[in-house]
């Protein structure tokens, strides 16, 4: 559970791995090859207009339009082996000076990776081409010949393969910081603008507003069922019993009556307390939300292995979210996936709280279904991310992330 809460995509070098945005660079070359004859092509077509101001207006509208398009490639390319926040591209003028700030960087970026790979397996890979008994010449003029069994041999390998892996990895960090370079411009000169920030934060308000309302309205319907079918069935076979009571003559089968009457009453505020609950767990304001999971892992029907990783309170909204998130997985997972065990891990990770539920069940969950679309507009009207991977044959894990405050 931990490695998981590590492997959350931060940067595109944790996720992708070196290979991928060693690709990515690379495919940068060309790209940049291809970004300088624009850049140059883009030079002859504005120069006239320099001369004859007629026409400087459609000569830069064709240069921008080009390198929008340009700029779109380059996007696709950082977003697909780089890791980059995808967005739209901005104006012309702003896509121009990307392309001629990213041109010398990505031209000199791919060649020194693509020398330093070819150095750094070259020595690796030295004696796979040198057939024995031939000649291997030193950096300091001296010659060893290509004896397995010679100790020189042996140290000249061990010596070319140290130097190849100390390339290899000088060139792992060299595309590393490549790629950062790389996005910071992306960023800096084709970052949102300000508006397009609005717009998407109004965007995310808007649907986690209308999560919050779903959620709401269907925890409403819930509660509506709960009393209706569960309290009210019980108070009316209450009434019915004592009923009884009030018209029996018999002394005996009065006290049998009232009897039942005391454990229908007695479940009933069983039942209350459960939709109270419900509503709001109290317990979370006196206890805390450490000591509530952990009655609730002790009351589960199935071993609950439960790591709570948090020193700190959280605000009580952002408590009652995770206590209801762990409370509904758990009970998806002893009600339906037939699971034999639960672990339940409740961690920080920056700045997000990050909970995960995981089962050994069956699996094939439905994040439509009822209860788990009520958890869904809850986590989203805390601007939180709900995620559930639930297979057909399992296993479901259930992973949330909520902001801290």
């Amino acid at each position: 559970m931990g490695a998981d809460l590590a492997g959350r995509r931060t940067t595109p070098e944790g996720v992708r791995g070196w290979g991928s945005v060693t690709l990515g660079v690379l495919l940068g070359l060309p790209m940049a090859l291809v970004d300088l004859v624009f850049l140059l092509w883009a030079g002859l077509m504005s120069a006239p207009g320099l001369i004859w101001p007629a026409l400087r207006r459609s000569s830069t509208g064709m240069v921008r339009y080009r390198a929008c398009a340009l700029v779109r490639w380059e996007r696709r390319r950082l977003v697909r082996w780089c890791g980059a926040e995808p967005g739209r591209d901005n104006d012309g003028r702003r896509a121009v000076r990307y392309l001629a700030a990213r041109a010398p960087i990505g031209l000199l970026g791919g060649l020194v990776v693509l020398v330093g790979i070819w150095y750094g397996v070259s020595f690796l890979l030295v004696y796979l081409y040198v057939p024995p008994g031939s000649p291997l010449e030193g950096t300091q003029g001296w010659a060893v010949q290509a004896d397995p069994d010679d100790a020189r041999t042996v140290a000249y390998m061990i010596a070319l393969t140290g130097i190849g892996l100390i390339g290899l990895y000088a060139t792992a960090l060299f595309t590393f910081a490549q790629v950062a370079v790389e996005r910071w411009l992306l960023r800096q000169l084709l970052g949102p603008s300000a508006i397009e920030v609005l717009e998407r934060r109004v965007t995310q308000l808007s649907v986690s507003r209308a999560e919050m309302v779903k959620a709401v309205n269907d925890e409403r319907r819930r509660i509506e069922r709960d009393l209706h079918d569960g309290i009210q069935q019980r108070l009316v076979a209450l009434g019915m019993l004592l009923g009884r009571v009030r018209r029996g003559t018999d002394p005996d089968n009065a006290q049998e009556l009232l009897r039942q009457a005391h454990e229908e009453s007695q479940q009933a505020l069983t039942d209350l307390r459960e939709v109270a609950w419900r509503v709001y767990p109290s317990a979370l304001d006196d206890l805390g939300l450490a000591e509530v999971l952990a009655a609730l892992a002790e009351r589960s029907e199935v071993p609950v292995r439960l790591r709570y990783l948090l020193e700190e309170r959280l605000v009580p909204s952002v408590e009652a979210v995770v206590y209801f998130v762990v409370f509904e997985a758990v009970t998806n997972a002893v009600k339906h996936s037939g699971a034999s065990s639960v672990g339940v891990h409740v961690g920080r990770v920056g700045e997000e709280i990050v909970v995960m539920v995981r089962d050994d069940g069956c699996g094939g969950a439905d994040p439509a279904g009822r209860g788990l679309s009520g958890l869904a507009g809850r986590v989203a009207a805390l601007d939180g991310e709900f995620v559930l991977s639930s297979p057909e044959g399992g296993p479901t894990e259930l992973r949330v992330m909520l902001p801290c405050a």
